[in-house]
């Protein structure tokens, strides 16, 4: 007995020495957190798992013990989903194969291609994307070779890059750099639509932007005497000006058979709405000629909330059209569609 009690002790004691090989990473003679990749930095925020195993290897627990091994790969599994923060089907703000089964969509999303290091984690494993921490927000990001499989709409194309939200068409994102010229022309491809099926017979859309700047220029003035320094400032004021851009003016033959158009980018607006009704409706008193002017920023579904999130994230990634996009909204703000009708 005492020979075969000396034998397993030397058993346990190679194997111990195995484990200690395998797994003392930072040849210390002990295994520790820094073995498996726990350093004081990535375990600040990090769960009870990975603070429990963290504290057990600092009070000396011995090598070998197949509990501590268990424990420390857990926590580094634990970590990784931290830090990775994969994206899987069943975890997605919305179905990717049925973009319209929920109600709401991230107005902002990105297309990447996968990484080295999310490919070789086990966490990661079936993953179709992460998110991404950007001033307080998360960017979803979806992996390029995997949106083809959904049933998500992309323009021009799904390739990488960053997409926005179409705040008309649930599943449909538009790339950024195309997103205002997009709107714009949907927004007057329907109004010409409208106009055809109404039977009118000239129609004219223009953008009428109004740019109010005040220029300061300051001239300081300084005489020194042997009293005191005095100095003058002078102000002068640009008078307001408008720029127009005729973005349609079309002419048809006419006819008196209207009929309701399909509308998606004026469906809420209740001037177009009205329109539609006056010339489909059963009335001899029929309208003959109207200008309508609609604010571009509330066409462009351009909500605060929405505008301030997108415009943190493009800062937060630090995205080369984080500015145009900022300009953008601004210039849409003081943008007037000005629609002239006739009939």
């Amino acid at each position: 007995m005492g020979s075969l009690g000396a034998h397993a002790k030397e058993t346990v004691t190679k194997a111990q020495s195995t484990v200690m090989h395998v797994v003392d990473k930072n040849g210390n003679g002990k295994i520790d957190a820094e073995d498996f990749g726990l350093t004081r930095e990535n375990l600040e925020g990090a769960g009870e798992t990975v603070k429990g195993v963290a504290i057990a290897a600092g009070h000396g627990l011995k090598a070998g013990s197949a509990a501590m091994g268990k424990a420390f790969v857990e926590a580094r599994l634990e970590l990784d989903l931290k830090t990775l923060k994969p994206v899987f089907p069943d975890t997605l703000p919305f179905s990717i194969n049925d973009p319209h089964a929920e109600a709401a969509q991230p107005s902002i999303l990105s297309i990447v291609a996968r990484d080295k290091k999310r490919s070789e984690s086990e966490v990661c494993r079936g993953a179709v994307g992460y998110y991404q921490s950007a001033k307080g927000y998360e960017l979803l990001n979806l992996y390029e070779d995997y949106v083809s499989q959904s049933a998500l709409a992309f323009y021009p194309a799904a390739t990488k890059g960053i997409f926005l939200a179409d705040p008309y068409q649930v599943g449909v994102y538009i790339a950024l750099d195309e997103y205002f010229d997009f709107i714009r022309k949907a927004l007057v491809n329907e109004l010409e639509v409208v106009a055809q099926d109404l039977g009118a017979k000239h129609v004219r859309i223009s953008f009428k932007e109004d740019k109010k700047s005040l220029v300061a220029q300051q001239v300081q003035t300084k005489a020194k005497t042997k009293l005191e320094s005095m100095s003058a400032e002078h102000s002068a004021s640009v008078d307001e000006f408008s720029s127009v851009e005729i973005a349609a003016d079309v002419k048809f033959s006419g006819h008196d058979s209207p009929v309701a158009p399909p509308l998606v980018y004026f469906k809420n607006e209740s001037d177009i709405v009205k329109l539609v009704r006056m010339r489909t409706s059963d009335g001899s008193n029929k309208i003959e000629s109207k200008t309508y002017r609609f604010q571009c920023n509330r066409l462009f579904g351009a909500k605060e909330d929405d505008s301030a999130q997108i415009s943190a994230i493009l800062n937060g990634i630090k995205c080369t059209g984080s500015a145009s996009f900022s300009q953008n909204i601004q210039r849409e703000s003081r943008t007037i569609l000005e629609y002239s009708i006739e009939f």
